[in-house]
């Protein structure tokens, strides 16, 4: 069965259709050269034809197999570039390649661009890496490091794709080639990357500490992934079960990450932490199982026995606790942070240099074709230039308005803002939204009216078969008087009803205690539901200007402010747009003809002309980043005196002392979820408890049955053997028949009856009253930390 921590994903790949290749290249030939260069290249044509074809014909097989396939045909794809444009410009080569969208496979783009081609043939080869690492057996050491080797590679590549080929297609541009989609896939690999790390280290046994650090980085991974899926490129792109899976993924190693670190606890006697920690661990494990249980049944239910671990573990820490250390346990908020730890990184591709390919050497010198590579590195370096500058602007102005406080001062001048809620408490309301609120409780408290149901049945059961087997001893005896030796129901079971009573008991105390905790959660829902940014920010004071300024004009700071804000949401748009141009511009800056003309020794002065295309936009990225400049400058200015007139400081202060009913609702709301959460450790214990007691109860009845049953053939025979004994004058059956007498309860253990073969070829085993009472004992031990009062309730 797929487990929450086994299942990882592999990319689906781009399928196509046929495409002819030879036809329209050959034409471009005749028209440009001569019918002998087109007769010498119709070899190497016919070569890619069929690798392109191949292509389509293994979509119907595995794709484990393709990715030789793909990798030479893409090769190929990087000598055509050099020689022939594909476009629907009048002269270029007009070929249309279709690829479908591989998370949509009924969405279908055509584009007539060569870097389309080379990008859907990048991809794939990327995600026929995830798929080869899917299949590799992650069940022993090897296994496991081959997949994270491979899984490293499919980032590299899908790395590599978004800055090169897939910056080059044309829009509007398919999905799973923009660079959120690509970003996502390329840091969802790296995730099982580290995922596999983490594995790895728990079959060499590594030390707790340890693993809490991996298996903290890879919930920090896959919380990235996570995020990505939110952004408006993809945010309904995939099916939910991609978003649940990595969402699921991302609390199931922060919860591991608590346990290891929990056990490091342990290891070094730290109680104190070791139960802070599992119990924020038990916590977010009642969230891991709603995003378990959206991807799948299965996934859920294979989360049990890692519930059980920690459950078990807490409950022996906190008794240990009780018991012996006697530590103030303190709240998780204190407990110092696991630091995460990554051992992975993306794998750039090493085997996609097409330069060792000999195709079309007789039609296109190979001085040209280095030429060519030439001014295409020089121009790869304008446009990496020009666009790190523009991301650089773009990270100053993050920064800078970050520093500032905006426009989150703004927004709270004009309404009602979560920027007037106190940091820290913005951060505790934003992690109860994350859990679930007040639903999460409501979810706890269901989780745990549905044990209740099965504890009861389970006890209902129990006594239903004490019940019958002491009305059967009872009709025994009825029938046959005197002669029924056989110690009776009342005296065997008696540790049975003992322990049937006892948990009873347990059951109507913590009925109890449950009462008192969803009395105060009703007391408190509305207060519960009012835990997010917004109603917080309704309940503290406005962002308002004094009544009497003495210094500057607070109409004159706030226009300026705004005025000098727009001019920097204009630039960053403008950003774009010269992202757009430089991309549009290299894709058009086809100069191989021009090569070809001017031969060899006049390539310099032919590159220098031709970059000059490039003058007038660098100059547009020069003065944005001047002017973005201009305008930080500004604006840090304006927030400085933004803040004097507002008197800023004293309304954060204001708002700091009017959270104070917030802060009380959430140490309410805390509480309530702990004591939920321990209620819930406690009823999955007991019905453990339970559920023993009642297969104790249940092979007690049976045994029973089989010795009344061996019991009643011994009397009737010797009913029937009677009168034959008197006729012939032999001697009476004894008075005694063969059976010990058991002791009475707490006694010595009873034996078998003398003709026990009959009996002991069964499997059962017979009760006495000595084994009665001490297997009681046993069991009140075990149990004893839920059968005092109910240290959970509030």
């Amino acid at each position: 069965m797929p487990s929450a921590s086994s299942v990882l994903l592999a990319i689906h790949v781009k399928r196509t259709d046929n495409v002819e290749l030879k036809n329209p290249i050959l034409s471009y030939i005749r028209e440009t050269y001569s019918d002998r260069e087109a007769e010498d290249a119709v070899d190497d044509l016919v070569a890619i034809q069929t690798l392109r074809n191949e292509l389509v014909t293994s979509q119907a097989g595995s794709q484990l197999t393709a990715k030789d396939s793909y990798i030479k045909y893409y090769k190929c794809l990087t000598s055509i570039e050099t020689r022939f444009p594909i476009s629907n410009e009048k002269g270029n080569v007009r070929i249309s390649f279709p690829w479908t969208d591989a998370f949509r496979p009924s969405k279908k783009t055509s584009q007539s661009n060569i870097h389309y081609e080379k990008a859907a043939v990048l991809f794939n080869v990327a995600a026929v890496i995830s798929q080869q690492a899917l299949q590799v057996d992650r069940a022993t050491a090897d296994g496991i490091k081959e997949a994270c080797k491979l899984f490293q590679e499919a980032a590299g590549m899908f790395g590599h794709l978004k800055e090169s080929e897939a910056a080059k297609v044309d829009n509007p541009r398919p999905v799973d080639l923009s660079p959120e989609c690509l970003s996502m896939m390329e840091k969802l690999m790296m995730a099982q990357a580290q995922e596999c790390v983490y594995h790895k280290a728990v079959m060499d046994k590594k030390s707790p500490g340890t693993l809490a650090r991996l298996a903290k980085q890879a919930g920090n991974m896959y919380g990235e992934v996570s995020a990505i899926f939110n952004q408006p490129v993809v945010v309904q792109h995939f099916e939910r079960s991609w978003v649940a899976h990595t969402k699921m993924k991302a609390s199931l190693y922060d919860v591991n990450a608590l346990m290891d670190q929990a056990k490091q606890y342990n290891s070094d006697t730290k109680i104190a932490f070791e139960i802070a920690t599992l119990s924020e661990a038990f916590v977010r494990m009642q969230s891991v199982k709603a995003l378990a249980k959206a991807v799948s049944s299965e996934m859920a239910d294979s989360l049990k026995s890692q519930e059980e671990v920690l459950t078990l573990a807490l409950t022996k820490a906190q008794k240990d606790n009780n018991t012996v250390y006697l530590e103030r346990v303190p709240a998780f908020a204190d407990v110092p942070a696991v630091q995460p730890a990554i051992l992975v990184k993306a794998a750039p591709p090493t085997n996609l240099d097409a330069s060792s390919e000999n195709l079309f050497s007789g039609l296109i010198p190979d001085s040209s074709a280095k030429a060519l590579s030439k001014y295409t590195d020089m121009v790869d370096s304008i446009s990496r230039e020009q666009l790190t500058a523009l991301a650089d602007a773009t990270d100053a102005a993050r920064i800078t308005l970050k520093q500032a406080e905006l426009p989150d001062l703004l927004e709270a001048l004009d309404g009602v803002s979560s920027a007037s809620v106190p940091e820290g408490l913005l951060r505790e309301i934003e992690e109860v939204g994350s859990i679930g609120g007040p639903q999460h409780l409501q979810e706890i408290l269901t989780e745990m009216g549905e044990l209740r149901r099965h504890v009861e049945g389970d006890l209902s059961a129990c006594q239903a078969a004490l019940d019958e087997e002491a009305q059967a001893d009872a009709g025994a005896r009825a029938q046959y008087g005197d002669e029924w030796r056989m110690p009776t129901s009342a005296t065997l079971a008696k540790h049975y009803w003992e322990k049937l009573h006892s948990y009873r008991s347990t059951m109507a105390q913590a009925g109890e205690s449950d009462g008192k905790v969803i009395q105060r959660l009703r007391d408190h829902e509305a207060l519960f539901a009012a835990l997010t940014p917004d109603a917080a920010a309704n309940q503290l004071p406005r962002l308002q200007a004094p009544l009497v300024s003495t210094g500057a004009d607070p109409a004159v700071v706030v226009a300026s402010l705004r005025r000098n804000m727009e001019g920097l949401s204009q630039l960053s748009n403008d950003r774009a747009g010269l992202e757009d141009r430089l991309k549009e511009l290299k894709a058009r800056d086809n100069i191989l003809p021009k090569l070809m003309a001017a031969g060899s020794a006049n390539t310099d002065a032919l590159f220098e002309r031709e970059l000059k295309k490039y003058d007038a936009l660098k100059a547009d990225v020069a003065a944005n980043v001047g002017r973005n400049a201009e305008l930080l400058a500004a604006i840090s200015r304006d927030a400085q005196a933004f803040k004097a007139v507002f008197e800023v400081p004293a309304w954060r202060a204001a708002c700091e002392g009017a959270a104070g009913g917030i802060k009380t609702t959430l140490k309410t709301y805390k509480e309530v979820l702990d004591h939920l959460s321990e209620g819930l450790r406690f009823y999955m214990s007991l019905q453990e408890a339970v559920k023993q007691h009642q297969q104790q109860c249940s092979d007690y009845a049976y045994t029973r049955a089989l010795q009344r049953d061996d019991m009643r053939q011994d009397l009737d025979r010797r009913r029937r053997e009677a009168p034959a004994y008197m006729s012939y004058g032999g001697a009476p059956p004894p008075a005694n028949p063969p059976y010990q007498q058991q002791q009475p309860y707490g006694g010595q253990q009873q034996q078998q009856p003398a003709y026990g073969k009959a009996a002991g070829a069964s499997a059962c085993r017979t009760f006495s009253a000595g084994e009665a009472a001490a297997d009681g004992a046993a069991q009140r031990n075990k149990i004893g930390w839920f059968t005092s009062s109910c240290s959970w309730a509030p």
